[in-house]
């Protein structure tokens, strides 16, 4: 039997939805079809339980990466996401090194300053939109410190993703508009990287343009790949996890009174963000052979979802799964991705959300929601286009 008649003959265990039945929809496949199958995006199947979705990151070997969002039919070319070893591990490791704890470390003083200056204008006038106002602007302007580009260049990025997202319910003229966008902007800094060095030591894309992969000199076309990863990758998922602390902790001002009171407690409150809120749903791979599981059959070269939204709320892995804790001894959430492909960027994105959630209580009384957060509806996603929030004077 072909893969497509395969697909044909398989029931759809569900159609992707709405970001508010997520959390049922995602809980009753975890119980009864841990192998879900659905026909939408071309049809994939998706793991639902924390064993599985753990086990199929690490495994590399049976679940190649190549297509890391299931519902794009085709990403922009990106490394290492996109790659498997060897050459996943040849370039994960040169790039690493600009994600150590204390190269992150050394950039907290810059997120501390660019959060400030973001902030301090919506605490003077009592509130704001912490998406429109903050949550679009401070990510993008934390990756281009982090690039060492020129001061204005968040605003270009932040004009790319916006002209993105207007598209994004039409997946096809999504994926156009990020290659017409991300590339030129990859391609602008690799000639300017070429022209005008930096020390590699410090500067990312410089260090890309001394690599010698298999000892012959890198691409162009592996260059902006990397480019695209780094550009593309922390932005809008940080700005998605802003708008979850926003939707969560607003709603629960006995945790922010706990917080004020223990700050140490900050980074433990945005890991349980992190855990209930991740912002992709699945982790996208193929199957390199026929996979046997729960009685069905993944067929070889079959698209598979690892589903780390409902991996998190597992309760074999978690107590009281569906309930926010802050008083959790560990939280082996998944949000950030689990094995060779593990989110080489998390370090930064968690000191951002830390810091935002710092200043807010210390600048404030505390913070409310003024309306309901607005979900930005895209599939699979947990992700805001507004959050408007009403400051507590202290």
């Amino acid at each position: 039997m072909t893969q497509q008649e395969t697909q044909t003959r398989t029931q759809d265990d569900w159609n992707p939805t709405t970001v508010e039945d997520y959390p049922a929809v995602y809980a009753r496949l975890r119980e009864d079809a841990p192998l879900a199958y659905t026909s939408d995006y071309d049809g994939f199947y998706g793991f639902m339980r924390y064993k599985d979705v753990q086990k199929g990151a690490r495994d590399w070997k049976t679940y190649k990466s190549g297509q890391p969002f299931v519902e794009f039919p085709e990403f922009m070319k990106s490394i290492p996401i996109q790659t498997n070893p060897p050459e996943h591990t040849f370039f994960r490791k040169f790039l690493q090194q600009y994600f150590t704890p204390a190269r992150v470390q050394m950039l907290v003083p810059d997120i501390e300053q660019l959060v400030a200056k973001s902030l301090d204008p919506l605490v003077a006038r009592g509130g704001g939109d912490l998406i429109t106002g903050f949550g679009t602007i401070v990510p993008q302007q934390v990756l281009a410190r982090f690039l060492r580009l020129q001061e204005d260049a968040w605003e270009t990025m932040a004009a790319s993703l916006a002209e993105a997202d207007s598209v994004r319910h039409d997946l096809e003229k999504h994926r156009e508009v990020n290659k017409r966008l991300w590339n030129p902007t990859v391609e602008s800094l690799i000639e300017d990287r070429r022209r005008n060095p930096q020390d590699p030591e410090v500067d990312v894309m410089t260090g890309v343009l001394e690599l010698r992969p298999e000892g012959r000199a890198i691409t162009q076309e592996e260059a902006v790949a990397i480019g695209v990863q780094i550009f593309s990758a922390g932005a809008d998922t940080t700005t998605a996890a802003i708008g979850s602390i926003v939707h969560w902790l607003g709603r629960r001002p006995e945790v922010q009174a706990q917080l004020r009171a223990d700050p140490a407690l900050i980074p433990a409150a945005v890991e349980e963000v992190l855990r209930l809120a991740p912002p992709l749903h699945h982790t996208g791979r193929h199957a390199t052979k026929d996979v046997e599981a729960y009685g069905r059959t993944i067929p070889a070269g079959t698209k598979v979802g690892l589903n780390v939204y409902a991996a998190n709320r597992d309760p074999e892995k978690f107590e009281d799964a569906e309930q926010f804790r802050i008083d959790r001894s560990t939280n082996p959430h998944l949000t950030f991705g689990h094995g060779p492909h593990q989110c080489m960027g998390a370090p930064i994105a968690r000191a951002e959300l830390r810091i935002m959630l710092e200043q807010i209580l210390t600048k404030t009384g505390g913070f409310e929601l003024a309306a309901e957060p607005e979900s930005n509806g895209r599939p699979l996603r947990t992700g805001w286009s507004h959050a408007p929030v009403r400051f507590v004077r202290r």
